[in-house]
C-alpha cells in the first residue's frame, strides 16, 4: 500500500532494517531505523506500528540536534535535500 504526503509516495520499504521507502527522480530512498524496534516520534503515513510513535517532543528535539546538522558534499544540510533519507525521516516520521 502506498500513502502519498506532499508530491511524494511512501510504502513500508523492502529492506529489512529500514521503514519506509519512497522514489526520487526515479531512484528508491529507504529511511527509517529498524521497523521492528526503532521508535519515532510520529508516522504521518499510518503504515507503521502505532506503538512506535512516541510522541515525546524531548526526544524529536534530540533527533533535530543531530540530524539537522548533518551536510552533503556540497556543505548543504541533508535534511533539506529530497534525496536525502534524513529529509523523509524528518518530514514523515519526525
Amino acid at each position: 500500500m502506498k500513502v502519498k504526503i506532499g508530491k511524494y509516495e511512501y510504502e513500508k520499504s523492502s529492506k529489512k532494517d529500514k521503514k519506509l521507502q519512497t522514489t526520487v527522480n526515479k531512484k528508491i530512498i529507504h529511511f527509517g531505523g529498524n521497523p521492528e524496534t526503532a521508535k519515532h516520534f510520529n508516522d504521518k503515513t499510518g503504515l507503521l506500528k502505532k506503538s512506535l510513535n512516541h510522541n515525546d517532543p524531548k526526544i524529536k528535539k534530540a533527533w533535530y540536534a543531530r540530524h539537522g546538522k548533518v551536510t552533503n558534499k556540497e556543505g548543504k544540510l541533508v535534511i533539506n535535500d529530497a534525496t536525502s533519507p534524513s529529509y523523509h525521516s524528518a518530514k514523515i516520521l519526525w
